[in-house]
């Protein structure tokens, strides 16, 4: 048997190539390739957890793995690790009669203060007419005394009280003097799951809507970020008298006051308006 000089790499130790003896010297005999295919793995979980885990239609992609010979078993990590909430369906159930349920939130607190030093407002929202009211609010303490003086103004000009209430778990809404008027005016506290408020999608998602005309209303404007606040006030005023495909096109206005609304008295948000002083002459 010939001896022969096999000749390694340096790290890998992988063969390089093979000298054979003549002479007192090795003459070079065989090359081998200087890229060492590695053997291929045909173990889904190997190649799985190799690379990140991928799912498996990216990891069919990579060629020293074949996919057919895969058996689609679950696999922890994945389940684990990539789980995501399932989407909350928007919710079918109304309120028959208006002021049944309000929701109310806290927006803010926002960057620049308006005009009146307020960072915060105030949602509330009906239930049954969508109808949206909303408060200005220089610190959001303020929200408590807000929202008992609005069930006092329900009773006065609707003749009617509030009977549930939702809202997150803020402390505005959730502390000993709150508890105590709800007692008082038999109103039940509904509150969201901690970190779920999509329970409360009602005002978060008339907040958006809210937002969404303020700041058209701003832009067309052209008015500075100091504006805001009452931007959003007309924004709510304008909602309660725009028509909706949820009450059947009918305006949350008109739900609450069984009256069509007036829009001879609107003006474009931010029109060009003087001022006349009228001084009466002497004598």
């Amino acid at each position: 048997m010939k001896k022969l000089c096999v000749i390694q790499g340096p790290t890998t130790r992988n063969p390089i190539g093979v000298g054979e003896p003549r002479k007192g010297v090795y003459y070079w005999k065989k090359s081998f390739p200087t890229t060492i295919q590695v053997n291929k793995v045909e173990s889904y979980d190997t190649w799985h957890f190799r690379l990140g885990p991928p799912s498996i239609q990216a990891l069919s992609k990579v060629s020293s793995f074949s996919s057919s010979k895969h058996k689609s078993d679950m696999c922890d990590v994945c389940l684990r690790s990539k789980q995501t909430r399932l989407p909350f369906p928007i919710s079918e159930n109304k309120a028959s009669n208006c002021f049944d349920l309000i929701h109310c939130d806290i927006w803010g607190g926002y960057r620049v203060k308006s005009l009146s030093g307020a960072r915060y407002f105030l949602t509330i929202v009906d239930d049954a007419s969508r109808g949206v009211w909303v408060y200005l609010m220089n610190e959001k303490s303020e929200a408590s005394q807000l929202l008992m003086d609005f069930c006092v103004m329900v009773e006065t000009h609707f003749g009617t009280k509030v009977k549930n209430f939702r809202s997150d778990n803020g402390y505005e809404f959730t502390s000993n003097l709150m508890k105590k008027f709800y007692r008082e005016k038999g109103i039940i506290h509904q509150t969201t799951c901690v970190d779920t408020l999509q329970q409360n999608s009602r005002v978060e998602r008339k907040h958006r809507h809210i937002l969404n005309v303020a700041r058209a209303l701003r832009f067309q404007a052209y008015l500075p970020l100091e504006f805001c606040g009452e931007c959003v006030l007309t924004a709510a005023y304008l909602i309660n008298r725009t028509p909706t495909a949820i009450l059947n096109w009918k305006t949350p206005y008109e739900i609450l006051f069984n009256d069509k609304p007036s829009y001879e008295h609107l003006c474009i948000f931010g029109s060009l308006c003087y001022v006349y002083n009228f001084q009466r002459p002497n004598g």
